[in-house]
């Protein structure tokens, strides 16, 4: 409950967070254990910054549009790994921004998303197309399969870049639609030069389960995410139309 309040806090619109004050600014100087500490904290990344779900599995609709704000919070594995690399106390690090979806014929939807890592000059891109195998109704879940893309700008010391892919399905009652879904994430943390330190590239598989809560055209998504073994959770409110 405490992570997902503070995933509500950066939704509504916090810009600073003590928990994710940190720049990127990355130096191996007296670090023996440069190279595992930055896969470390490349896999904590990885966790925070892959394109995340946020929404059950049925089609939007050919005439449908999705928009929202959405924020991600994920406890750091190592701590002191972020400090002997940063030089920075972070316990948590995560995202926030919008995100926008829209539905297209035969069960495609397309959906794209921009954010920022709160108390960092790091700015998120990415993009999505899905597919629903199975388009939901009173009678059938949704069933579909999604490819994501997902890079970084603005970071000094470092480039994030990760495609993912996921099937999950989905089935509504009344206002309420849970969700899950399983799925596989390459990415690549690049140090961009700094000395002592080369790129990691993090293959993770990953599972999330979610439940809208929908009431006209508003709702509210919690989801929790675990993959490359973080715990991560995610929060939406949005609007369909």
């Amino acid at each position: 409950m405490r992570r997902l309040l503070l995933a509500l806090a950066l939704a509504a619109g916090a810009t600073q967070a003590t928990a994710f004050d940190a720049n990127f600014d990355l130096s191996c100087t007296a670090n023996p254990n440069c190279q595992a500490d930055f896969r470390s904290i490349s896999e904590d990344i990885t966790a925070a910054l892959n394109y995340k779900a946020l929404g059950p599995s049925e089609a939007t609709g050919i005439t449908g549009i999705g928009i929202g704000a959405f924020a991600t919070y994920v406890d750091v594995d190592d701590p002191q790994a972020w400090n002997r690399l940063t030089g920075e106390d972070v316990d948590a690090i995560g995202m926030a921004g919008v995100v926008v979806r829209k539905g297209l014929p035969f069960g495609i939807d397309l959906g794209a998303f921009y954010a920022t890592v709160p108390g960092a000059s790091a700015d998120l891109f990415g993009g999505e197309v899905r597919w629903a195998i199975l388009e939901g109704g009173v009678a059938e879940p949704g069933l579909a399969v999604r490819g994501t893309y997902t890079r970084s700008s603005g970071i000094d010391d470092l480039d994030y870049e990760s495609m993912g892919l996921d099937v999950s399905i989905s089935k509504g009652f009344a206002f309420l639609t849970p969700y899950a879904g399983y799925g596989y994430v390459w990415s690549e943390v690049d140090p961009k030069g700094v000395v002592g330190l080369q790129k990691e590239e993090v293959d993770a598989s990953r599972f999330f389960a979610g439940l809208r809560f929908g009431l006209a055209i508003f709702d509210i998504t919690p989801e929790y995410e675990h993959i490359e073994g973080r715990d991560t959770f995610n929060l939406l409110i949005g609007a369909s139309f």
